[in-house]
């Protein structure tokens, strides 16, 4: 044991020299090993068209940038960017203009990444309570972008509208003589409402509108068209316990034949006997036939029929036997389509 130790020492001595040189090798690849996993710096410069990688132990940007060749103008914009194990990214992003079209003119936002949002602000363009833009306020941008902005007021109108009137129509056997024609007793007259529309105004231009509010200012007055059907005039009912039967009352004190039957109007509410004036009732000679008698009065061959009626006026052709009856109308065109009709006056009581 003693014999090897020996030679092993007198071997180390032989190639100290060289020994020395190995652990000056070992000692500088130690050095270098530290300074390029503490000391160097991995940076990565980049910009739209290329990128480039060095190690350096240099930290300050502008030599960074110099080392990698890149030398950026006012107009660049540069993005330092330090990660974990001594990495460093350099971006350089060149600014570029993005039109932004508003309230009918165009100005440009100068940028060099964003949204919409960023546009907007950059330009000074400010948006109101219901402006929008396109593409919305969140989207990103680049080169190639462009933008629209939208002016959007509300304003409340009110409009008259008309309301359109209808048509009624009274049947009865009036125009018996002309079964088909029609006659208009009263002409229609339009309603008028009041409308509020809310008005949705995108760049001046009206887009939509909505109703808010209706009123009725006037109501619509329905035309009043007469045309024959085989029905009395009159809607008075019949008294109790008669009936019509073949044109005639089952039941009738007299009567009274084939006399003349005229038509008359009036505005007055009251005829001489003090009663009302109203579709059923007529103007009679009183000495003939007393003011409240009961009556049905029809054509004798029932083309024509008043119907039930009281007796209520008087008047000069009456009283000098010229007509038997007069027949009372609601309406003056009425009146002056009875013209002159043979009829029956049946006294009832």
């Amino acid at each position: 044991m003693a014999k090897i130790m020996n030679r092993f020492l007198l071997c180390l001595y032989d190639n100290r020299h060289r020994l020395g040189c190995m652990a000056v090798c070992v000692a500088i690849l130690g050095c270098m090993s530290y300074m390029t996993f503490n000391l160097l710096n991995v940076v990565t410069v980049q910009d739209a068209t290329s990128s480039k990688t060095v190690v350096t132990l240099f930290k300050d940007q502008d030599k960074l940038l110099s080392l990698a060749g890149y030398a950026p103008d006012d107009d660049n914009q540069v993005l330092y960017t330090t990660f974990p194990d001594r990495y460093t990214n350099i971006t350089i992003t060149e600014g570029f203009d993005v039109p932004i079209n508003v309230d009918g003119t165009t100005v440009n936002a100068h940028i060099h990444h964003g949204t919409v949002a960023t546009c907007l602000e950059n330009a000074g363009v400010i948006l109101g309570e219901h402006d929008y833009t396109e593409p919305s306020l969140n989207s990103p941008v680049d080169e190639n972008s462009s933008i629209r902005v939208y002016r959007v007021e509300y304003r409340d109108n009110v409009y008259e509208e008309a309301i359109p009137y209808g048509t009624d129509y009274r049947a009865n056997s009036l125009i018996y003589r002309f079964k088909n024609r029609q006659y208009v007793l009263r002409e229609g007259v339009e309603g008028m409402n009041l409308v509020t529309y809310r008005e949705r105004y995108v760049d001046g231009e009206m887009e939509s509108a909505l109703v808010t509010k209706i009123e009725t200012v006037r109501e619509p007055v329905n035309q009043l068209v007469l045309k024959y059907a085989p029905e009395p005039i009159s809607p008075l009912e019949a008294p109790a316990g008669v009936e019509i039967v073949n044109n005639v009352p089952t039941r009738y004190k007299q009567v009274i034949s084939s006399v003349p039957a005229t038509g008359y109007y009036s505005a007055r509410g009251k005829g001489a006997s003090g009663l009302g004036l109203f579709y059923g009732s007529v103007a009679v000679n009183p000495n003939v036939i007393p003011y409240g008698s009961k009556l049905y009065i029809t054509s004798p061959d029932g083309q024509f029929v008043y119907g039930f009626a009281i007796a209520t006026d008087t008047g000069t052709a009456l009283m000098q036997g010229i007509i038997g009856v007069d027949l009372f109308y609601e309406t003056y065109k009425e009146s002056s389509l009875n013209w002159k009709n043979t009829v029956n006056i049946y006294i009832i009581e």
